[in-house]
């Protein structure tokens, strides 16, 4: 196998459809996402691959053997990355899915963490888990509402977050894709006039700026020797990508996160940054009920899970285009949850564990590029405890 990184660049923005169906909320109406899915980009790496075998072997593929002989292809970690025109890739380009455990109140200069802390009343849903309802939850003093957070949050504040440093809150330069509509139109031709059962309209995430561009880092496994080409395509329109090699470093822990780590956190906090499936749900794999806790392995640590902040969950779909038909829809842990972890014995986290940590992934279809993580110190507060 061939270890790479590479950049994805798609200058003419991309267009990857989402699981609603072309008629879901007005004619003709196709919805895009804000990002592709990993196992989206392992089709575009798998083709990319696939076309650069046929040419090293100077022969064509049917269709059966693009399933076999791709099918050894595997993604790694998959980063979101913004750079100036012209600009080597560096570690500061990536921009990182926000974490749910910050909030910001506009007007207030920093960002405010949202530190959970152990329950001291039961909730009103159902009462049956007893660990769930023992998990510690975050509260807010203020009763005001909160304003929203960007999507994207920059490399540098990003590391800050998870070293346990203040965050300035969002300015006029929020990171931030945009959108717009395009419509296509089918002709008859024999009139040239449109034909109304082809004209339809769908979602392109525009990924250059006027000073910056927008790509996606990924590493990859690749059978045998062959390399990826420089051009290739991406997403429902098969919209065309240029490849760049990416420095190895862009995929290594920060300097500034391990020496947070390098006296010992007593927790640890884990954020998910590609979508995550876990055979229970929200629950990461590995741990399980054990009494009023849950406990068990993740990542290799025996832990206990204090906290979870985890928003409803995500749906992944896509289609197969070796079956010619709709892939199974599957329930994933959102980008940007936060899980609050403490050792089992009660031992500290060191920076061997955040560099073990550092974009591993958990749960299943890892080898899609789903699941991975990256790790934060976390200081427990037991009020009244």
């Amino acid at each position: 196998m061939t270890r790479v990184q590479v950049a994805l660049l798609p200058r003419d923005g991309f267009f990857c459809k989402d699981g609603r169906g072309w008629f879901t909320s007005a004619s003709g109406r196709g919805h895009g996402l804000e990002w592709p899915w990993p196992s989206t980009i392992l089709g575009a790496v798998r083709t990319a691959w696939g076309r650069a075998e046929e040419d090293r072997t100077n022969s064509t593929l049917d269709l059966s053997g693009w399933v076999t002989r791709t099918a050894p292809v595997q993604l790694g970690p998959v980063l979101a990355l913004r750079r100036s025109h012209a600009t080597p890739w560096s570690p500061e380009h990536i921009a990182w899915p926000a974490p749910l455990d910050a909030i910001w109140f506009e007007g207030e200069p920093m960002l405010q963490r949202l530190d959970p802390q152990p329950p001291e009343l039961t909730t009103v849903g159902r009462d049956d888990d007893t660990a769930r309802e023992a998990l510690w939850r975050p509260s807010v003093t203020r009763t005001d509402k909160p304003s929203q957070l960007p999507l994207w949050w920059p490399h540098a504040d990003m590391v800050a977050w998870l070293a346990g440093a203040e965050v300035r809150g969002p300015g006029r330069d929020a990171l931030a894709l945009t959108r717009r509509l395009q419509v296509r139109v089918g002709l008859r031709d024999e009139e040239l006039t449109a034909e109304e059962s082809a004209l339809f309209c769908h979602d392109v995430v525009e990924t250059l700026e006027p000073r910056a561009e927008w790509a996606i880092g990924i590493k990859a496994c690749l059978p045998g020797k062959a390399l990826l080409p420089t051009v290739s395509t991406l997403g429902s329109d098969a919209r065309p990508i240029w490849l760049e090699p990416l420095p190895e470093s862009l995929f290594k822990p920060p300097a500034e996160l391990l020496a947070a780590f390098r006296q010992g956190s007593p927790g640890l906090r884990i954020v998910v940054v590609t979508p995550a499936r876990f055979e229970s749900g929200w629950l990461p794999d590995g741990l399980v009920r054990q009494g009023s806790e849950y406990r068990g392995q993740v990542a290799g640590l025996e832990v206990v899970l204090r906290a979870a902040i985890v928003p409803r969950p995500m749906h992944t779909s896509g289609w197969d285009m070796a079956a010619g038909a709709p892939k199974t829809t599957a329930r994933m842990v959102a980008p940007g949850a936060v899980y609050f972890l403490e050792r089992a014995d009660r031992g500290r986290f060191y920076e061997t564990d955040a560099l073990e940590l550092w974009l591993r992934a958990i749960g299943t279809r890892t080898e899609e590029g789903f699941g991975h993580v990256i790790p934060g110190v976390w200081s427990p507060a037991r009020s009244k405890q």
